[in-house]
């Protein structure tokens, strides 16, 4: 796959999908669903997320002091997946749709 730069993506993107009865939900709490995660692609560590619900994930800009170049959206999650890969020596994204939450790890 060929991003906006032309560069060819890496990044892995795997869909975990927990199917059920309705009236039993998976949990969507961002910590179980990062020891998920990283106990199904051992020996990779979290290095961020990206909550599709409300835009908000780990940004290696904003902790530098910068402004965030990823705004809320598909749009923002792929150059968000653009920055873990490239900054945050992420690998592989572990996508769970019923939270619409992206797992980063490296």
């Amino acid at each position: 796959m060929t991003n906006a730069e032309g560069r060819t993506d890496t990044l892995a993107r795997i869909t975990v999908r927990l199917d059920g009865p309705a009236e039993y939900r998976g949990t969507e709490i961002i910590g179980d669903l990062r020891v998920i995660a990283e106990t199904l692609y051992y020996p990779f560590k979290f290095v961020g997320f990206w909550d599709g619900q409300t835009g908000n994930h780990l940004c290696p800009q904003t902790q530098a002091g910068q402004s965030c170049p990823h705004p809320p959206g598909d749009a923002g999650r792929a150059a968000y997946a653009s920055t873990v890969e490239e900054r945050m020596t992420g690998e592989l994204e572990v996508h769970f749709p019923h939270a619409d939450l992206s797992i980063f790890l490296g």
